[in-house]
């Protein structure tokens, strides 16, 4: 019960995180989709990175776990909005495999947080 328990903070974590990325950019930049507004690609992925790697840092356990919770949040929250907005679905796809790419690249970051906290410790 204690494990099941110490994976909760991370994961909500990871979630406010990549809620917290997409809803950023895309309030600020006033665009529908976040990845929409070059500002994505200079705040919201440096968020995620900075969320993963301290994740990694902090939960070293299966670090992609965290990345993964980061970029699903992020998709399922996109999801949410288009369809709220009565937008057309049919980019989502492609918007998955988007996700997919940057989940990849925030997996190595939370494996280097993992990797540092290794080096701290020894």
């Amino acid at each position: 019960m204690a494990r099941a328990a110490s994976v909760i903070v991370p994961l909500a974590i990871a979630a406010v995180a990549g809620v917290l990325a997409w809803d950023l950019v895309r309030l600020i930049g006033g665009t529908a989709e976040a990845w929409d507004d070059p500002d994505y690609w200079v705040v919201g992925l440096p968020i995620m990175f900075i969320a993963a790697f301290v994740l990694g840092l902090g939960y070293p356990d299966r670090p992609w776990r965290w990345a993964v919770a980061i970029v699903a949040a992020q998709a399922l929250w996109s999801l949410f909005l288009a369809q709220a907005a009565g937008r057309s679905l049919n980019l989502f796809p492609f918007g998955l495999i988007t996700f997919a790419i940057i989940a990849l690249a925030c997996t190595v970051v939370a494996y280097s947080g993992r990797w540092a906290r290794r080096m701290m410790v020894g």
